[in-house]
């Protein structure tokens, strides 16, 4: 599971039965300290998230079925929930010279 960013809806007119009535969304994984890590991929939505929100993503084989119940689901990465607000700390980097 990682955080990423919404950043736009890809459409298509064909879908997989399993994406039935699911929006396809354009994520930017992140890291805790909220900066790019890699490069944008596209998650089905199970929560309702919207461009801009702050997300949880869940990737791997077998994420769909094992969190929703759906069996033998083409689905690599789902967006699992909504992020309201997150705080890290981090501790103060010292130079023991």
């Amino acid at each position: 599971m990682y955080l990423a960013k919404v950043i736009g809806k890809a459409v298509s007119v064909l879908k997989h039965p399993a994406y039935e009535n699911r929006t396809l969304l354009l994520v930017q994984p992140l890291s805790l300290k909220s900066h790019v890590v890699r490069t944008p991929t596209i998650a089905v939505d199970y929560v309702g998230a919207g461009e801009g929100d702050t997300v949880i993503v869940g990737a791997g084989p077998g994420a769909a079925e094992e969190v929703f119940g759906i069996e033998n689901a083409p689905i690599r990465e789902l967006i699992m929930g909504i992020v309201d607000h997150f705080d890290m700390t981090f501790p103060e980097e010292t130079n023991d010279t």
